[in-house]
């Protein structure tokens, strides 16, 4: 038995328009098999809630497709009553539409959950890119199988852990001493102001070994980097390629989450960590900054980052950094650097591995090459004098 916990939307805010064509305007999206391809739903204005699982089936790590007896509310936070069972039913394929009517843009995944053995009671849904408020999007398909992987239906923060120290133009400070209007240094733009800094405290003991926070062992970059250990978020992006940091395992500078390096020496979840505080903190723009020597990133105010706050903190960052009117547009974007996803990160390294054992195998071949040029050269020079069987040959 593991709790577990998700974010979700209430299903009222995700409601089919009155410019559809299929499905009675004003109803809320239902499963995949309920809702036909072409459904237009809008999106009101909303934030997720955090709702805790009883998880007692085999494989506590996945929020099942069709499990209503092994996964039960604990703490529905007023989306469905406690004691319920509930499911991931299926998943619904999303386009945003532009003025003209037309898709646009990628397919976004919603993963709409279900209640009390009933297909076609949806409470909530999760999808994998947020949804922009008074936007409309338009079924493009589905799948009817909606088991995900608890980890994928929750928000992982881009932030520091207490007594990291964070570069400025006064020295290396804490960054838990750090407030708005205060400096630090960055990569790109030398000293600039924070403008929003947060706290928070995140319980880890039921987490799964992929959300767990990681530690960025001190020397696991390169020479001297990090000065000391560094723990961050699995999502937290590192640099890598420039600087020095990981400078001969990618040709190009761009930034890594720090659970793709995870194979590496020195990197690695924390299994054992029970709770962590965390300080998150951005500035006008998205910037490279200096963590414990460490070149990584401040926090990028996407729509993921900002489904995380509460409607009080949304509302002070909207005064700060204005609001987007393109959909999935970043408030402090675009990236300070070439984003990689943990696939890609993955398979630059194993192609680096694989290229340093050939170099290596090559480099034993020429010193095998040259022992036995030289092993020759002796057995000419001596020949006048040592009788060949005596080296071996006949």
């Amino acid at each position: 038995m593991v709790a577990r916990t998700i974010e979700l939307y209430d299903d009222n805010l995700l409601n089919i328009s009155t410019s559809s064509p299929l499905i009675a305007p004003g109803n809320s999206i239902i499963n995949n098999s309920d809702t036909p391809n072409g459904a237009i739903p809008d999106f009101s204005e909303g934030s997720t809630v955090t709702v805790t699982i009883e998880d007692t089936s085999w494989d506590p790590n996945l929020f099942e497709d069709d499990d209503y007896a092994n996964d039960r509310i604990t703490d529905g936070s007023g989306l469905v009553a406690n004691g319920t069972g509930v499911k991931a039913d299926s998943l619904i394929f999303i386009r945003v539409l532009d003025e003209m009517g037309n898709p646009i843009g990628p397919t976004i995944s919603v993963t709409v959950v279900t209640r009390d053995n009933v297909t076609q009671n949806i409470w909530g849904f999760r999808s994998d890119s947020p949804p922009v408020e008074g936007t409309q999007y338009v079924k493009t398909g589905g799948n009817s199988i909606g088991s995900a992987s608890y980890t994928t239906l929750q928000s992982q923060p881009v932030c520091y852990s207490i007594g990291a120290l964070a570069d400025t133009p006064d020295g290396s400070r804490a960054v838990e001493t750090l407030q708005a209007g205060d400096l630090v240094t960055t990569l790109h733009n030398g000293p600039q102001e924070i403008l929003w800094i947060h706290r928070s405290d995140e319980p880890l003991g039921s987490a799964e070994r992929d959300a767990k926070s990681v530690l960025n062992a001190a020397v696991f970059l390169g020479p001297g980097l990090p000065a000391k250990d560094l723990i961050v978020p699995p999502q937290h992006r590192i640099l890598v390629g420039g600087c020095e940091q990981f400078y001969n395992r990618f040709e190009f500078d761009a930034s890594a989450p720090a659970k793709s390096l995870t194979s590496l020496p020195g990197i690695r979840p924390m299994p054992g960590k029970r709770q962590i505080t965390w300080l998150h903190f951005a500035c006008r723009a998205h910037e490279i900054i200096v963590a414990n020597g460490c070149l990584s990133e401040s926090l990028l105010f996407g729509q993921m980052g900002i489904e995380g706050l509460t409607g009080t903190e949304r509302r002070t960052v909207a005064k700060i950094f204005g609001s987007s009117s393109i959909p999935n547009e970043a408030l402090n974007g675009p990236p300070a650097q070439r984003y990689l996803t943990a696939g890609t990160v993955r398979r630059q390294l194993k192609k680096s591995r694989n290229e340093r054992t050939r170099r290596r195998s090559e480099a034993i071949k020429m010193w095998d090459a040259d022992l036995s040029a030289e092993r020759y050269a002796a057995i000419l020079m001596c020949d006048d004098v040592i009788p060949r069987n005596a080296l071996g040959f006949e």
